[in-house]
């Protein structure tokens, strides 16, 4: 790891570039659990740090309103149709802003039909989608994670939490285009499968906002987010493991800097 640290550190003096991340077009996270249990508006995850939507019960077919990563309206708002309830439970080892987006969840028993979430008055676009599954309750629990507006297959994600998040073990990510009907619906589960599945949190990344290089979350690119990457061995490409692609990942992102 010393050597990974004089390697990233030669490049750092080379390519040092950073940008502030300043939230614009329609980004967005959202997480379910009870009033005031939202994770902190510096806590970023897998996607970008800013307010949280937090919302307690989804009626089906009932609208609610959206704000962005600002605090502010959005214009958008999200519809449940299949979800059944929020349920929540203390997942061993989690604290803080990982324990408050994860240890809640929107479940659905997929009977008959799946847990649908429809998104409208969204701008014309393409948006980096980041969907959690972890079950709080049950790390043997695989929630089929899908995004309508794109070809990509559903992702299974569940398991045991690590320290970190891992991808296909508390999140998935995927492109998703929204087109001039600005409808971006996500699922979890399978129609008439009669199991139950999950979703903690989502979070929405605008094109123009996104810097997936800002590993801390603090909307600067610089050392901290090398370090965190090095030190906490981060699996940067989604290869399932960490090894030097990730680094070289990294550094391509970390020179092109932020929006």
């Amino acid at each position: 790891m010393g050597q990974m640290m004089k390697i990233g550190g030669v490049v750092l003096a080379v390519v040092m570039v950073w940008a502030s991340g300043v939230a614009r077009a329609q980004s967005f996270n959202i997480e379910w659990g009870s009033a005031g249990s939202a994770p902190s508006s510096s806590y970023g995850a897998r996607g970008v740090a800013g307010v949280w939507n937090t919302l307690d019960s989804m009626p089906n077919f009932e609208r609610f309103s959206l704000v962005g990563l600002d605090g502010a309206p959005i214009g958008a708002t999200i519809m449940n149709i299949g979800f059944d309830a929020v349920e929540g439970a203390d997942i061993p080892g989690t604290s803080g802003d990982d324990e408050a987006m994860l240890d809640d969840c929107l479940v659905s028993y997929n009977d008959p039909i799946d847990g649908c979430l429809f998104i409208d008055n969204m701008e014309p676009g393409t948006y980096r989608v980041v969907m959690y599954g972890l079950a709080p309750d049950d790390a043997g629990l695989l929630s089929r994670l899908r995004i309508d507006q794109n070809s990509e297959d559903p992702v299974h994600v569940g398991g045991a939490w690590s320290g970190a998040h891992e991808l296909g073990v508390t999140y998935m990510e995927q492109l998703a285009f929204v087109g001039a009907d600005g409808n971006l619906d996500v699922h979890s589960g399978l129609q008439g499968a009669n199991v139950r599945s999950v979703l903690n949190a989502m979070q929405v990344v605008a094109e123009a906002d996104d810097c997936m290089a800002d590993l801390d979350g603090s909307g600067d690119l610089d050392f901290f987010d090398l370090s965190a990457l090095l030190n906490g061995e981060v699996d940067y490409n989604g290869d399932t493991s960490f090894d030097f692609f990730d680094i070289s990942s990294y550094l391509m992102d970390y020179s092109a800097g932020c929006p």
